[in-house]
């Protein structure tokens, strides 16, 4: 689904309010930061109201979240998970991660690209739940709600001059940059793991 079907999907429902929550978070699910642009812009448009649209987005984010740290904990379980457990590097990584949990859910939420990779691997190394929960959801709320925020300002200031030449001003603005930082950091190998692939075997 590209960003330019969502507002389409959602004018459409639009007659059917008791649609419009399960659309955008169904809309997280593909492309988070997408979805909260977009929503952003409708609201301005007129066709969501805020008191629809942030606890939708809220929900359908720290669902994904959840899911992904859960899909970690799948993994963990097969046997081959379970033999690796027991080494003393694995060890030492948990602890190291669990040091740095809350740190790090902030660090990946401002870094597109990073989510899905370090929400499993929380869930694979089972880091504290209670304490996952609760910086996801501190994270998203600051993360999402500053992006709704100036995705709703653009729409707003622009209603006038630029019509509905706002929705391709806002792909160029705001979705291309996302877009590269996320494949940037997609494409970026670690230090530590580059090292490793140099040394002899």
């Amino acid at each position: 689904m590209s960003f330019a079907m969502f507002p389409d999907i959602v004018s459409t429902i639009h007659a059917e309010p008791w649609l419009l929550a399960p659309a955008i978070i169904a809309a997280t699910f593909i492309h988070e930061d997408i979805a909260t642009v977009a929503t952003g812009m409708l609201v301005a448009d007129g066709v969501i109201s805020v008191g629809v649209a942030l606890p939708a987005l809220y929900i359908g984010i720290v669902a994904g979240d959840l899911g992904l740290y859960g899909m970690g904990r799948l993994v963990a379980l097969n046997r081959i998970s379970k033999r690796l457990a027991g080494g003393r590097r694995f060890s030492a990584l948990k602890i190291w991660l669990d040091e740095r949990l809350v740190a790090g859910v902030f660090l990946v939420r401002f870094l597109p690209g990073l989510r899905m990779p370090a929400y499993t691997t929380y869930g694979f190394f089972a880091m504290p739940f209670r304490r996952f929960v609760v910086s996801v959801i501190v994270a998203a709320s600051i993360w999402t709600t500053g992006l709704f925020y100036l995705s709703y300002e653009f729409g707003t200031l622009t209603a006038d001059w630029l019509g509905v030449l706002r929705w391709p001003a806002i792909t160029i603005a705001a979705i291309v940059p996302l877009l590269a930082i996320e494949r940037i950091m997609r494409g970026r190998v670690p230090a530590d793991v580059q090292d490793e692939r140099d040394e002899p075997s």
